[in-house]
């Protein structure tokens, strides 16, 4: 996957102050359930929520490659999102300011969970990865969020088609006024 950035999770961890992992801190923050003294919720008290059904190592980097994010002010709603409806959370470079989404699970292709966080975190897929997602229904992504993955690639994959067309015709019309003019005389 050319789109994507190799990274050494086990070395990146030996340096714990230059990532922060906003989509455990997500998952901590969301979690609204109160162990039984009140003084803490289940997820920081156990790091685990029974009514959530989550814990905090489910937004534990787990692949090694890291899939740029152009935005860099989300807020902790998306994040919490990503991190419950796809296979991904969100990291932050604190040395560089750079946004990440990197996948917390593998063994299969996780291609409509990292589009699908796209989306959430985006609004749009990157050209970049466009064509790789795998079109199989429901392979990772279900339900009504499959559709709304399957819906945007379409859209988008329209959209990015006509611009290349027209990218095409332009280029060329400039070659043919490049030839015309003084262009054959280099070939």
């Amino acid at each position: 996957m050319g789109f994507a950035i190799r990274i050494d999770w086990s070395e990146e961890w030996k340096n714990p102050e230059k990532w922060t992992n906003h989509g455990r801190d997500a998952l901590v923050q969301g979690c609204k359930h109160h162990t039984k003294d009140k003084d803490s919720t289940d997820m920081e008290y156990a790091g685990y929520c029974d009514e959530c059904g989550t814990s905090e190592d489910s937004a534990e980097p787990m692949m090694n490659y890291i899939y740029p994010l152009e935005c860099t002010d989300f807020d902790e709603e998306k994040i919490l999102k990503v991190v419950t409806e796809t296979n991904c959370t969100v990291m932050e470079n604190e040395e560089t300011g750079e946004w990440f989404l990197t996948l917390c699970g593998g063994g299969m292709d996780l291609s409509q969970d990292i589009a699908y966080a796209y989306l959430i975190m985006e609004q749009w897929i990157p050209i970049e990865f466009l064509g790789q997602i795998c079109d199989q229904p429901e392979l990772s992504i279900g339900g009504r969020h499959y559709k709304e993955l399957a819906t945007a690639v379409i859209e988008q994959t329209e959209t990015r088609g006509e611009q290349l067309k027209d990218k095409s015709k332009r280029w060329k019309e400039r070659v043919a006024e490049w030839e015309a003019k003084d262009g054959k005389k280099d070939l």
